[in-house]
C-alpha cells in the first residue's frame, strides 16, 4: 500500500506542476486553459484518494486533519472558478485568482 500511495503522491505533485504550466502558457493572454483546469481537477480528486488511502491503511501515516480541511477548501475553490471561468474571453482576471489558489495550497502543502 505505501507504494500505491507514494506512486500516487508523485502523480498528484505532477498534476500540480500541469495546473501551474497551463497557467505559465497562457500569462500574456491571462486565461484558463483546459490543462490548467484538468491539471487542477486531477490534483484534487488525485489528494482525496491519497487522503482516504492514508486514513484507511496501517502502513501510511495519518494525514494533518486540520491541514487536509484548510487545502481541500482552497482547491474546491480553485477548481470551481476554473471550471465556470473558462469560458471567458481573454483576458481574464480570475486566471491569476485560480493561479494564486494554486499556489497557496503548494505553500499550505509544503509549510504546513
Amino acid at each position: 500500500m505505501q507504494t500505491l500511495y507514494d506512486v500516487l503522491v508523485w502523480v498528484h505533485i505532477a498534476c500540480w506542476a500541469l495546473a501551474i504550466i497551463g497557467y505559465a502558457i497562457t500569462l500574456p493572454a491571462a486565461r484558463i486553459n483546459g490543462l490548467l483546469a484538468h491539471g487542477l481537477t486531477a490534483a484534487f480528486l488525485l489528494g482525496i484518494v491519497l487522503v482516504a488511502i492514508a486514513s484507511a491503511s496501517d502502513e501510511v501515516a495519518d494525514p494533518n486533519h486540520a491541514k487536509i480541511a484548510v487545502k481541500l477548501v482552497v482547491a474546491f475553490v480553485a477548481v470551481g472558478l476554473a471550471h465556470s471561468m473558462r469560458k471567458r474571453p481573454a483576458p481574464n482576471p480570475f486566471a491569476h485568482v485560480v493561479a494564486g489558489l494554486i499556489l497557496v495550497n503548494v505553500v499550505i502543502a509544503y509549510a504546513w
